[in-house]
């Protein structure tokens, strides 16, 4: 059972994410913070846990990065929804990684390799639109936000291009 805390954990973020849309939704912004919060300590938990009892498992390899996207585009989508969130930024996000995936398809396809690991820029691009999504939430900037989060989606997807471009060769 303790081998399967970090993927439990992840699975519970997941879930997290159904309050915090409804919560944005319903225009209690702070309360989706809160919420938000307290999702984001469970993954830096469930990643230490993982790394500091070798507890690493093909599933949260997949699920972690997958639950942090959807927590983010769930919230983008949510935002946009309530007019807190320009549209344009909503759809360079998730074509960003719609795109990250459709490529991921295609080199398995054409190698075979299965393993696409988060680039540094890929987990500081998520890391800068949860903070989008707290400045919004918050009031606190968010145009900077926007403009700062459309700058890491160019960036890091350019970066995934070139990896990707790489694995190719």
């Amino acid at each position: 059972m303790f081998r399967q805390i970090p993927n439990i954990l992840t699975v519970l973020r997941l879930i997290g994410t159904v309050p915090v849309v409804w919560l944005i939704l319903d225009h209690r912004f702070l309360t989706a913070l809160l919420v938000s919060f307290l999702i984001a300590v469970t993954d830096s938990i469930d990643g230490w846990m993982a790394r500091r009892w070798r507890l690493e498992s093909r599933f949260g390899a997949i699920m972690d990065p997958l639950a942090d996207k959807v927590l983010v585009g769930s919230g983008f989508i949510a935002l946009l929804y309530v007019g807190a969130m320009p549209g344009w930024l909503v759809a360079m996000a998730i074509g960003r990684d719609l795109l990250i995936l459709l490529a991921a398809a295609v080199l398995f396809r054409l190698s075979g390799k299965k393993d696409f690991p988060p680039s540094r820029l890929g987990k500081a691009n998520t890391f800068l639109l949860m903070c989008t999504v707290a400045a919004v939430l918050l009031s606190f900037h968010p145009t900077l936000f926007f403009a700062i989060s459309a700058v890491s989606i160019i960036t890091s997807g350019i970066r995934y291009a070139y990896l990707g471009y790489q694995a190719l060769k």
